[in-house]
């Protein structure tokens, strides 16, 4: 297939020239391509030689969380408090894209890797701007390196296992160890030792082991086991990406923000991962439909473990009952979704007309229990208009993947995948104001205690 996606030029001319995915598949599947690693340089720091992460995608720019850059141990800004939320959210969409890529390679299919890759490259960009507002343009263009370096080497991975080359599977191995070891250098360099290289090194190396893992699994069509890692590999970065926004907020030494881990952040923090696993989850579900793949099946089990772990959170809050309401009116526009596709593949207008027509019914049916559920703290028409976006982003994504149009069908789902953390917050809001009112004033129950505290944690 003729090459479709031209990575951007580097943000900075001081870089050196970088290799990415992009240029192991300009130059063809079976020639293979080694990310540059990144060498030791004076002082523990590493100065990457890797992968460029292409250009910022603007929407999403991190804004400043603190003024590490100019060396100061001082205040943050009042945007410190969201760090933790926006790194949770990228380091998900990651771990979604690199799964995609993956197997995008393990199918043989080119186009769809280059435009995974290209979405991967703003993912990368969004993390890097994110720590170049902490501590400056060079660091974020260090990190880059490193982060963007390791997503080539479990793409050349998966080369290795599509092409039954060992050689090439154990040196991406291999570079995946030194990548390990750099970045948990890096990182605890640059937060002055909040950020533990052992502590950082272990999450990691969790992250690289789910990801070569998944590409093993797939590989073998043991399509449960790969979705099942998809999912293992996701919900990891959250904890990960709690404990290093904590490290970046503390280690010029600052103290975290008072919210940072309240009742109703963990809440959030939850719920924005299990609806932004939903909104990945139906995305790969419609895209195997349409397309006819054999994962398939996993891919519909996967989204409903996702609607059943959902289900538990809304049961701890609003009971059994409430729980039994949710997920019959929650699976119902699953169905929907999985109603479209079957009809956009099969061409068949009246089919997609009746499936939108149950998404429509579920909108109001949904925000009504939701208004309901939460006192009207959730008020039921912005709720009502929050789901029809929902809605559209998945459809209109279905509609580009199955035109072949990969680059505006993976921005889609970016942007599907976006919404919902900002479902997540308000929801969160909400839920934890409407558990407040409903405890008593004062004593264990109060604060630190309840169902609030229970979704926290503890």
């Amino acid at each position: 297939m003729p090459v479709r996606h031209v990575r951007p030029a580097p943000r900075s001319t001081r870089a050196a020239v970088r290799v990415g995915v992009a240029a192991c598949l300009a130059l063809g599947a079976v020639a293979g391509c080694s990310a540059p690693r990144s060498t030791q340089v004076e002082g523990g720091t590493t100065a990457a030689a890797g992968a460029s992460a292409g250009h910022h995608h603007a929407a999403s720019t991190p804004p400043a969380v603190g003024d590490h850059a100019e060396g100061s141990a001082g205040t943050h800004t009042a945007t410190a408090t969201d760090a933790r939320a926006q790194l949770e959210q990228l380091l998900g969409q990651h771990a979604i894209l690199t799964v995609r890529l993956t197997r995008a390679r393990l199918r043989g299919d080119s186009d769809l890797a280059q435009s995974a890759d290209a979405a991967l490259s703003k993912n990368t960009a969004d993390m890097g701007a994110l720590i170049g507002s902490v501590y400056g343009p060079e660091a974020a263009e260090e990190f880059e390196g490193m982060w963007f370096g390791h997503v080539t080497d479990v793409f050349e991975y998966a080369r290795g296992v599509a092409d039954g080359d060992e050689a090439v599977q154990a040196e991406a191995r291999g570079r995946l160890d030194a990548y390990v070891a750099d970045l948990s250098r890096f990182l605890e360099g640059a937060t002055t030792g909040a950020a533990p290289a052992a502590v950082v090194a272990d999450g990691l190396r969790m992250h690289v082991d789910h990801l070569v893992q998944q590409v093993d699994a797939y590989a073998s069509e043991d399509y449960p086991r790969a979705f099942a890692l998809e999912r293992e590999s996701y919900a990891h970065m959250f904890p990960l990406g709690k404990t290093l926004a904590a490290a970046i907020l503390t280690g010029g030494g600052g103290a975290l923000p008072a919210d940072f881990s309240t009742p109703s952040r963990e809440l959030q923090s939850s719920l924005g991962m299990l609806l932004g696993e939903h909104a990945e989850l139906a995305t790969d579900a419609m895209r195997s439909g349409v397309t006819g793949n054999p994962d398939f099946p996993a891919a519909g089990a996967a989204l409903d473990a996702n609607t059943r772990e959902i289900t538990a959170v809304i049961e701890s809050v609003f009971g059994a009952e409430g729980a039994s309401s949710f997920q019959a009116l929650w699976a119902d526009h699953i169905d929907a979704f999985v109603a479209y596709t079957q009809a956009l593949a099969a061409e068949d207008e009246a089919l997609e007309g009746a499936a939108m027509q149950r998404l429509e019914a579920f909108n109001g049916s949904f925000a009504t229990f939701l208004a309901t559920a939460t006192q009207g703290r959730l008020a039921a028409p912005a709720l009502a208009e929050s789901f029809t976006t929902h809605e559209e982003l998945l459809l209109r994504q279905i509609q580009a993947y199955a035109e072949e149009d990969y680059s505006t069908a993976h921005q889609l789902s970016f942007d599907a995948y976006s919404h919902m953390f900002v479902l997540a917050a308000d929801a969160a809001t909400a839920i934890g104001d409407t558990v407040a009112a409903r405890s008593p004033q004062g004593g264990a129950e109060t604060g630190a205690g309840g169902t609030a505290a229970d979704l926290a944690g503890g």
